[in-house]
């Protein structure tokens, strides 16, 4: 069918151009529809019901989408006459922004021990700093040692404040979309700068994580997919050595990465923190084909001088389809085994890039056909190109084969090891280099007002007791005490800390009876929207305790800590399992982490198998296809042992690394093969079968490994560790892939010497 339809390319390309130009043109209309997505169902599970719990819990005690300005001043602390005034006008301007509907600050948070109150007279009004009854000579002792602000609104050394904006909707499920929130997050910012002569200010807060990893994900692919595209057109012209050979193949695969983004606009795939180098993968994958296809045009343009240029391409494109339509085949199989991942952003990546491997393989050939067929090539002396690396290599495989082979076993052994090293946490903190603003503000949140991200604990079943039980009320008291001893955990806010603020007005005594009522029921609406309501609920019958995890605790392991924290509340807190659970942004991406790990085996086996079975139908040969997939195994071994060695965990995007590797490593094995098959059927000698093939099919792996690797290690530059991550370890994929395709299996080829026919 498509050799068919490559044939009437060549036949009638001008009106195989028109209908290639009008469905280019369709997709490329589509990429205004293009998204990003970094909101909470981006760290879901498929078919797990966290994510549902997480907005049922929002949506019972108000949503956690904030964001966070810390302000540091810069002369005295934030309680001088100056900062408050400051601190007063900043809000006001925030206010003033289109999309901020409240502002939390010291100005206008209830206030209980300035003067102190008894429960009488905190259950009939309400002072603070701004309606100007608080007694500003008791505001800052009971800022240093109040049980709700303490650490939390205010640092201890009262230099630093925080500046909280809800961003909530009705329905927790619909959050500011993307392009509001970098609005809203830049008029923010632009504000902020108006103050920064007076005090020292960050943002931070989950929204504007997420808004950020997004534009640093729009960075990327569009200024580093601009220098992979430059780095590989160097690449191209030093091997080429002609215009038109880095021109075609850059061009095509320009063309093929733009195509599938405007095909995915249409489908409304929205790209991921996980898919987010897609563009990258598109452009390698197109640029394989198109250089197979270069190379072997050339040696057929050199070998056979008399035949016509629509010849010629018609002979490359016959010769290259099967070998090329397996890796196609295999390649998908690599890709469509993340979708045995329970990530829904790894389940559709890996359909995204199945598609777009598709997408590659047809437009690599119609375009190329197209191409050679209207602007032909001039005939070249016949000369046969020869490389040194190459040489060496079919050298160092026929005479030093033993050596190569216990290479490989030492370097895989080593591999192995670190693979039992390799771990899957990480932290927010650590996807930006410390000089990001990103990083400083993050860090500096964490340490001085009690950290970011929430972890959330929600009671079922308790509410209700908790006002009619003391011993449940110590319970929770004990409860709030032991997470705030917890080092990694910063601050704790509970119904308990409502309570202490009820003893404190009850002359250092817990209430209970008449009293505890009293202060419940008729507190003002203001104070209990600030210190009751996040933390029980009568309705729901629920109590949640929220704690900020310090996300710049070295070391810090958040399936350990969950663990630790659900054993404790059962074993010395006698709760039962079933009455409560783990929810909040951390508990979230925890639970995708973990999935990450086991998924990342699953993935591995199951591609392996796919393969396995795809090569004993393209070759029909059991040894052959043990042959092709033992080699293969070494380049995802490689990194992931590397991984390991270098404590560098699994993370949202490396985990699609290794099936990108494996995915490379077949296609190469697939290449060296079918050539070898060719090669052999010469003079049925394997060794000189392993020379030509290197010299021949070797040169278009080495040029597209070359190419690729330089490529991808542009993005050492990103500010998202993620993506130099995925850049170095892509590189280390494409390089060790050609390495052992170019020796480890010729040699089993050699030494077990299989039916080939």
């Amino acid at each position: 069918m498509l050799n068919s339809i490559l044939n009437f390319l060549t036949k009638k390309p001008l009106w195989s151009l028109l209908a290639f130009l009008v469905i280019i043109g369709s997709s490329f209309f589509q990429i205004q529809h293009f998204s990003l997505d970094a909101s909470s169902e981006s760290l879901s599970l498929d078919g797990d019901n966290n994510l549902e719990l997480y907005f049922d819990t929002q949506e019972t005690f108000g949503s956690d989408e904030s964001l966070v300005i810390s302000y540091t001043a810069k002369k005295g602390t934030v309680l001088s006459k100056e900062q408050l005034t400051y601190l007063s006008s900043l809000r006001d301007d925030l206010l003033d922004i289109n999309g901020v509907s409240s502002v939390i600050s010291i100005l206008d948070v209830s206030l209980f021990q300035s003067p102190p109150l008894s429960l009488v007279e905190l259950a009939s009004d309400v002072y603070t700093i701004d309606n100007g009854k608080a007694d500003q000579n008791l505001v800052a002792k009971e800022f240093k040692t109040s049980p709700l602000y303490a650490n939390n609104i205010v640092s201890a050394d009262l230099k630093t404040t925080a500046l909280l904006i809800p961003l909530a909707t009705d329905d927790p499920r619909e959050i500011i979309n993307d392009d509001s929130l970098k609005q809203l997050i830049g008029e923010i910012r632009t504000t902020m700068g108006q103050y920064q002569n007076n005090a020292k200010l960050y943002l931070g807060g989950v929204p504007m994580i997420r808004n950020d990893v997004i534009d640093f994900i729009k960075s990327d692919l569009i200024i580093f997919s601009l220098a992979v595209v430059l780095a590989m057109s160097l690449m191209l012209s030093l091997f080429f050595h002609k215009v038109r050979w880095v021109l075609i193949p850059i061009a095509i695969s320009i063309i093929g990465a733009l195509f599938m983004t405007g095909l995915i606009s249409a489908i409304g795939w929205k790209v991921t923190v996980i898919s987010a180098n897609f563009f990258s993968l598109l452009l390698v994958m197109t640029l394989s084909v198109i250089i197979h296809l270069v190379v072997r045009y050339r040696e057929i343009l050199n070998q056979q001088t008399g035949m016509s240029n629509d010849e010629i391409t018609r002979r490359t494109l016959n010769e290259m389809l099967r070998p090329c339509l397996y890796t196609v085949v295999t390649t998908i199989a690599a890709f469509a085994s993340l979708t045995t991942s329970h990530v829904q952003p790894v389940i559709d990546f890996g359909l995204m890039m199945s598609i777009g491997v598709t997408v590659a393989f047809v437009l690599s050939f119609v375009s190329f056909a197209l191409v050679m067929t209207l602007f032909p090539t001039s005939q070249t002396s016949h000369k046969t190109e020869k490389f040194y690396v190459l040489q060496k290599l079919a050298i160092a495989t026929d005479k030093g084969g033993k050596n190569i082979i216990l290479g490989i076993a030492l370097v895989s052994a080593i591999a192995i090891f670190g693979l039992s090293k390799l771990s899957v946490e990480n932290s927010f903190i650590n996807y930006f280099k410390k000089d990001t603003e990103i990083y400083q503000g993050l860090n500096f949140i964490d340490k001085e007002l009690g950290g970011t991200i929430p972890l959330e604990i929600v009671f079922n079943d308790l509410a209700s007791a908790y006002w009619a039980d003391s011993s449940l009320r110590e319970d929770f008291h004990d409860v709030h005490q032991y997470l705030d001893s917890i080092p990694s955990i910063g601050k704790v806010l509970s119904i308990d800390t409502f309570m202490q603020v009820l003893k404190e007005s009850n002359d250092g005594k817990a209430p209970n009876g008449f009293l505890l009522m009293l202060g419940k029921n008729n507190m003002p609406e203001f104070a209990k929207s600030q210190v009751l309501k996040p933390h029980i609920s009568d309705e729901t019958d629920q109590i949640r305790i929220v704690a900020r995890i310090k996300e710049t605790t070295t070391d810090l392991d958040r399936n350990q800590l969950i663990i630790d924290v659900k054993k404790e509340l059962v074993e010395s807190f006698y709760f039962s399992e079933d009455e409560f659970y783990f929810t909040g942004t951390f508990s979230l991406y925890n639970n995708l982490l973990q999935s990450l790990f086991s998924s990342q085996v699953k993935t591995i086996f199951t591609v392996f198998i796919i393969i396995f079975m795809l090569f004993l139908i393209v070759f029909r040969s059991i040894s052959i296809a043990l042959i092709a997939v033992i080699p293969n195994i070494i380049p995802s071994l490689i990194i992931l042992g590397l991984m390991g060695l270098a404590r560098i965990p699994l993370d949202i995007m490396t985990i699609t690394i290794a099936a990108i590797a494996i995915g490379i490593g077949i296609d190469n094995a697939i290449h060296y093969i079918s050539r070898f098959k060719s090669e052999l059927l010469v003079d049925a000698d394997f060794e000189a079968s392993m020379y030509r093939a290197h010299n021949s099919i070797g040169v278009s792996m080495f040029y597209t490994a070359a190419t690729v690797a330089i490529g991808f290690l542009v993005l050492i530059l990103s500010n998202f560790i993620p993506s130099i991550y995925f850049g170095i370890f892509m590189a280390i994929a494409m390089l060790s892939a050609v390495f052992v395709n170019l020796t480890l299996l010729p040699k089993l080829l050699i030494f077990f010497k299989p039916e080939m026919n």
